[in-house]
């Protein structure tokens, strides 16, 4: 088992319960005038195109997917060989989700994005913008449904190309525990971003550093890109 796969297949249990109030980005997707047919890569449970009448959801570990309690599509496959012909206006990669596989594999995604979109249609990409994050303990998530209460908090260490991220749980309710898991991302900044989307027969529309539409800067956490395919 992949460190991606052993990642996922244990946050597949908590991922709605810490994900789940989550909307800024769904919002942000909106306001940028998202067209049908909708298709999510990298979908997880679908917590973003569950969202958007008829989305479709691609994801590759069964377990987020039988896990779900969300409505939409639900594809099993690999983003990197997707399982459509071109039909698409709106291909989502959300919230970090190019972040885990290196260059040469996204470049192979985006490739893919492309093929299934109709001429015109829009790639949004939604990544950490390149090695921007601060030393320290980030708070991810905070739940209590009265029955579970789960904290979620993580830290990042860089290695060369490669971010390592060590997220801790603290899950209490019917069993308690406190669990570790690790994994890696390969950032990217938007210069890198812009010559496989150029590559690929894509042109930035428009960058963001957050989700409240606010501009992008050197300083900026956030990488938000929606690309044209052309």
């Amino acid at each position: 088992m992949t460190e991606v796969e052993e990642f996922y297949d244990f946050e597949s249990s908590y991922y709605d319960k810490i994900y789940g109030i989550f909307s800024q980005d769904i919002t942000f997707y909106k306001a940028m005038g998202a067209a049908s047919p909708y298709l999510e890569i990298f979908a997880g449970t679908g917590r973003i195109i569950s969202k958007f009448r008829g989305g479709i959801g691609l994801e590759i570990n069964p377990n987020m997917l039988k896990r779900s309690s969300n409505d939409f599509v639900k594809v099993m496959g690999d983003a990197r060989s997707l399982p459509f012909k071109k039909h698409f206006n709106t291909v989502i990669i959300g919230l970090n989700s190019l972040l885990l596989v290196p260059n040469d594999q996204k470049s192979l995604i985006i490739k893919e994005s492309r093929r299934v979109l109709n001429k015109g249609g829009s790639l949004f990409i939604d990544v950490i913008n390149g090695f921007t994050l601060k030393k320290g303990t980030y708070n991810i998530s905070e739940f209590n449904d009265g029955q579970t209460v789960i904290y979620l908090k993580m830290k990042a260490k860089r290695f060369g190309s490669s971010y390592q991220l060590k997220y801790s749980y603290t899950i209490t309710g019917k069993t308690n525990k406190n669990v570790e898991k690790t994994i890696t991302i390969y950032p990217i900044a938007l210069m890198e971003l812009r010559g496989m989307l150029s590559s690929e027969n894509f042109e930035i529309d428009r960058t963001f550093g957050d989700y409240d539409l606010s501009p992008l800067e050197n300083g900026s956490e956030k990488l938000i890109v929606k690309a044209k395919a052309i």
